[in-house]
């Protein structure tokens, strides 16, 4: 009865696995299938030029893996989160579109290792080759940028992470055991059987010493400490760091600039300070570079000038409040960078936000201060003086809101140096752009959530900023690489890469015939 029930149940039936398959590895993969994008571009590169190790190979020796070839497995691990050597070294003997990709070579896990090891500057170069080919695709805009910058938690472990208050508990804690081995000692020396230590003497003595050693290196490393503010063993680059959900991890702090028209990233550079202040210059200058964009270097012209012909301005930067610093604001500014950042909140004593200085207004013309009651607060300092101090005591104490204003008997007093000429200026332009600065984040934290989230890329696998610097370039270029394919297809990619694979090929049978001396 069962065999009965069983021949009446119709399901899909597959063929035999005994039954002999007469298919090739390019009849399994579609023409819509992105590994078909990775062999087309690295077709298209000329890996001698990028730099790549073994680009160019000897007539004796060993084989060296195509480097070719290893590109595209690192780039096909890379675009579905693989990043393991040894995880990469499986698909090689499992994946069918690996196979297809590397036409059926299995490199050790090793090999793999050392490419990615081996090959950090043609790496580097990778993600720029890609960012030439969006350019002329007209992909980029060149126009407006926006800039920020997101930890990634380092290969250290917070045991191998030390701050200046974790040493000194830390000598606190061996100094306190090196006293109680003193005294343990001690105790033995007077034959006390009562007070005798269960160590022996010769224990003791080498746990005395540890103690100390370990004192006197942990000295060393508080003096280290004071000069770089904490001090990671495993990964020397890596800090602590405040992360997201207020909380804290060691971390790299990978800064970006991605362009308006796509959201496609431009520029990467990995940072080890904390805070992303003094990096909005450097990392406008970057972009600037790989996008072809000629800065200006005129230091002569004057802060009105830049203020009242925005159309000298050659580039636009977006960025958080993160950012608003004196010196990367000035050379901004100087190299014809339009400048939208926000600043941060301004602090008042009191409390009252109507008194915050943002609502004090200078009158550059006058040299005044006025304030929210329409008062007049005058420059009471030196014409020599760096720093002028505007004030009008008679007035503030005869205010009816001086209690709201200030605690101060005397009344209401501002500061104002020579970098508020700039901030002026950086304040007035945000002010009036906050049309553009509304798109900030969709701009420049989409791809930060794209590479965390969708791609699970949260942390590094390499330590040290140059090898960590190597997987920003990775994760990035992938990034980019995915949206190009979402935005022209598979198939238009491969066709606007055609020209240049033919461009590379007669490049390289040029290099074969002038080798062999027929040129």
């Amino acid at each position: 009865i069962k065999n009965e029930v069983l021949t009446m149940q119709r399901y899909v039936e597959g063929s035999g696995r005994e039954q002999i398959q007469v298919v090739s590895l390019e009849d399994l993969i579609g023409e819509d299938n992105p590994v078909r994008v990775f062999d087309a571009f690295v077709d298209s590169l000329d890996m001698e030029q990028l730099g790549f190790k073994y680009a160019q190979t000897k007539e004796t020796g060993r084989k060296p893996e195509n480097p070719a070839d290893m590109c595209k497995l690192y780039i096909y691990g890379y675009f579905n989160g693989i990043r393991s050597s040894r995880k990469i070294e499986k698909e090689c003997k499992r994946n069918i579109e690996v196979m297809w990709l590397i036409k059926n070579i299995t490199p050790h896990n090793k090999t793999i290792s050392d490419f990615r090891k081996d090959n950090k500057k043609p790496l580097e170069n990778l993600f720029k080759e890609f960012t030439m080919l969006c350019d002329m695709m007209g992909l980029i805009g060149k126009e407006m940028i926006a800039i920020d910058g997101s930890k990634f938690r380092a290969s250290n472990s917070r045991k191998k992470n030390f701050t200046k208050n974790k040493v000194k508990k830390m000598i606190q804690h061996y100094e306190d055991s090196a006293k109680k081995y003193m005294e343990l000692l001690e105790n033995n020396d007077k034959n006390d059987s009562e007070q005798k230590s269960d160590f022996t003497k010769e224990e003791l003595n080498e746990k005395l010493k540890n103690a100390q050693k370990r004192i006197e290196e942990l000295k060393e490393m508080s003096e280290e400490i004071e000069k770089t503010g904490d001090i990671s063993i495993t990964d020397k680059d890596a800090k602590h760091m405040g992360v997201s959900n207020n909380g804290t991890d060691i971390s790299h702090n990978v800064q970006v600039a991605v362009d308006s028209k796509n959201h496609l990233v431009v520029a990467v550079d990995v940072i080890s300070a904390p805070a992303d202040q003094g990096q909005l210059y450097n990392v406008a200058k970057l972009a600037a570079e790989e996008l072809g964009i000629e800065l200006k270097n005129n230091e002569e012209e004057n802060d009105e000038t830049k203020e009242n012909n925005s159309e000298d301005y050659i580039l636009t930067v977006l960025a958080d409040k993160g950012y608003y610093e004196y010196e990367s604001l000035k050379e901004c500014l100087e190299a014809g960078i339009k400048t939208i950042v926000s600043k941060q909140k301004s602090p008042n004593n009191t409390g009252d936000e109507k008194y915050v200085i943002d609502n004090f207004i200078y009158d550059k013309e006058r040299d005044v201060y006025i304030c929210p009651q329409a008062k007049i607060l005058y420059n009471v300092s030196k014409s020599t003086s760096k720093e002028h101090k505007y004030k009008n005591t008679s007035i503030c104490k005869e205010c009816t809101q001086r209690d709201q204003c200030t605690k101060k008997v005397e009344g209401r007093t501002i500061i104002r140096s020579e970098k508020h000429d700039i901030y002026d200026i950086v304040n007035k332009i945000t002010k009036d752009s906050m049309y553009l600065y509304k798109k900030r984040q969709q701009i420049v934290e989409h791809p930060f959530g794209t590479i965390k989230r969708a791609l699970g890329y949260t942390y590094f696998l390499t330590r040290g900023n140059a090898s960590v610097r190597i997987e920003s370039f990775m994760h990035f270029f992938i990034y980019n690489l995915k949206r190009v394919i979402n935005i022209k297809g598979v198939k238009a990619l491969i066709e606007r890469l055609k020209p240049l694979i033919l461009q590379s090929f007669y490049l390289f049978l040029h290099k074969i015939f002038y080798r062999l001396k027929l040129v």
